[in-house]
């Protein structure tokens, strides 16, 4: 019996092969999609997080320094004798000496739009287009006129005590004698708080004195000298306004609180690097590139991706209830003493392009009583956020 074999197939047809490279195309071209797209979800993700966390980090640093303004402990403000000299290229700290003794009416003034600082008049940081003159704003520079803020945008200046404090645990011999301080358990002395030419509050709730130190030994026990002839500003008495006393060597139980001194200048500048605009921050302090030197006075990149900040003060114009009545531009407070509250608008932006996106043609971004064109007609695919708050002069409100 003859037996027929059926013949198989072996391999693919055209058509075959076609279709399956078709099908593998899809799948491959779906697997790219949801990859590209999952990757793109990512980076937006990513992009909003970093531009929220920049916004709520250099936020609350503000309101910080916005809500301890005019903060000056128990004392009343009309019982704070300064002690310093007339400062010496120091602008930051000079409406201090300006203010016959009374530290409080000048804990905050305001810049608008790159105009001299209010009420001081002060001009160590003056405005500029920020791309023509690009500074080195670093710790480091010392000059005042190394800063150039945001022509557009807006500043204010904080002054303040810390309130982490240490107390006097002995009695001082006279009116110009040293104080002296002990680390003692219980005694809160932060590390690297008493340093040549820093600025301290001493103060009793009775008499409170601002002073530069002009010396102290590095150990226990901390004696912090007050004399005149060295540091800048400097002292310009060396005597006291009472001889503060204590009744027990127990440094917690003194009654006397010795706080650092703090002013603070926050404003907008371009980096000359990325040349782009960022958050920057003036200080009185140790310069970090400059360890185990006195302090001085320089400007500190705080964060990238800040573009523009206008501000506005409430004034309490009635100046019965120490409740805002107007807000008004720095140029138009009338009294600064009768600001009681800030609104604070800031624009923050991605600090990198995202490629993949369209491009911002947003123009108007409204930031109090003005509209900001970040880009000035010509777009980039950053992202933007406009973050606002009002922030209660606490020290302020409690002036009644």
């Amino acid at each position: 019996m003859n037996m027929i074999l059926e013949k198989k197939q072996q391999g693919l047809t055209l058509i075959e092969l076609l279709i399956a490279m078709l099908i593998g195309t899809l799948l491959i071209l779906g697997a790219s999609s949801m990859f590209i797209a999952n990757k793109r979800v990512y980076k937006e993700v990513d992009y909003q997080g970093r531009l929220a966390e920049n916004a709520r980090f250099a936020m609350e640093m503000m309101i910080r320094d916005l809500r301890m303004a005019g903060f000056i402990g128990c004392a009343v403000r009309e019982e704070v004798v300064n002690n310093l000299a007339v400062p010496d290229g120091t602008e930051l700290l000079s409406y201090i000496s300006k203010s016959s003794g009374a530290i409080q009416p000048n804990s905050i003034e305001g810049s608008e739009g790159g105009a001299n600082w209010l009420p001081s008049g002060s001009t160590d940081v003056t405005a500029g287009d920020g791309v023509t003159t690009t500074p080195s704003l670093e710790p480091g520079s010392t000059a005042n006129n190394d800063v150039t803020m945001l022509i557009t945008s807006d500043g204010f200046t904080t002054r303040f005590l810390e309130d982490t404090n240490t107390n006097l645990c002995e009695s001082m011999g006279s009116v110009n004698a040293n104080l002296t301080v002990r680390a003692q358990a219980g005694a809160q002395i932060p590390g690297g708080l008493f340093v040549d030419g820093g600025l301290f509050v001493a103060s009793d709730c009775e008499a409170t004195n601002l002073f530069q130190l002009t010396s102290n030994a590095d150990a226990e026990p901390f004696i912090l000298e007050h004399s005149t002839g060295s540091g800048s500003p400097g002292n310009q008495v060396s005597t006291l306004s009472k001889q503060y006393t204590v009744s027990s060597t127990n440094c917690t139980a003194s009654p006397v609180d010795i706080h650092q001194f703090r002013a603070r200048r926050y404003f907008v500048a371009i980096d000359q690097d990325t040349n782009r605009p960022g958050l920057y921050r003036q200080v009185y302090d140790i310069n970090p590139n400059a360890p185990g030197a006195e302090p001085e006075e320089f400007a500190e990149r705080i964060i990238d991706g800040v573009e523009n900040m206008q501000i506005l003060y409430g004034e309490d114009t009635t100046g019965k209830d120490r409740v805002a009545d107007t807000y008004v531009t720095a140029t138009a407070v009338t009294n600064w003493e009768d600001v009681v509250s800030v609104k604070l608008a800031v624009l923050f932006a991605t600090v990198e392009e995202d490629f993949s996106a369209p491009f911002d043609t947003k123009s108007d971004y409204r930031l109090l009583d003005q509209i900001i064109d970040p880009t000035t007609g010509t777009n980039d695919r950053r992202r933007r956020k406009v973050v606002e708050a009002t922030i209660s002069l606490r020290n302020r409100q409690l002036s009644l």
